[in-house]
C-alpha cells in the first residue's frame, strides 16, 4: 500500500485504519483493512492491539452515558447485561417500564 501520508509509516496507517474500522463500526472496512494489513505483514498482535483500542474509544461514550442516565434518571444501566436480543424485535415486546423495572430488579434488587 502506498502511504496516505508522509507524516506515518505504512504500518502505523494501518493500524490507525483497522483501529478506526472498530471505532466506527464498519465491517466491510474493518475486512478490507485487516486483509490489507495481513498482506502487509502486519503482526497480528498490534493488529489485535489496534482493534481493542478502536472498541474501548468506541465503548466509551455509552459507558458515560449509561452513568449520566443512573445519575439523573435512577435507572440501572450501568448493572444490567448487555441486551443480546433487540428488545423491538423479541417475540414478546417489553415496555420501558418493564425493560428498567427487570434491570433494577437482576441488578440490585431494589424495587
Amino acid at each position: 500500500m502506498k502511504p496516505f501520508t508522509k507524516g506515518l509509516d505504512s504500518e502505523t496507517q494501518f493500524l490507525v485504519a483497522l483501529g478506526s474500522a472498530v471505532a466506527s463500526g464498519c465491517i466491510p472496512c474493518l475486512e478490507r483493512i485487516s486483509g490489507m494489513a495481513r498482506s502487509e505483514n502486519i503482526d497480528e498482535k498490534k493488529m489485535r492491539a489496534a482493534a481493542i483500542i478502536g472498541q474501548f474509544v468506541k465503548d466509551q461514550p455509552a459507558s458515560h452515558m449509561k452513568a449520566k442516565a443512573d445519575e439523573l434518571l435512577g435507572t440501572h444501566l450501568q448493572a444490567a447485561q448487555n441486551q443480546v436480543d433487540c428488545p423491538l424485535e423479541s417475540e414478546a415486546p417489553k415496555s420501558a417500564e418493564e425493560v428498567a423495572e427487570s434491570a433494577a430488579e437482576t441488578a440490585c434488587g431494589c424495587s
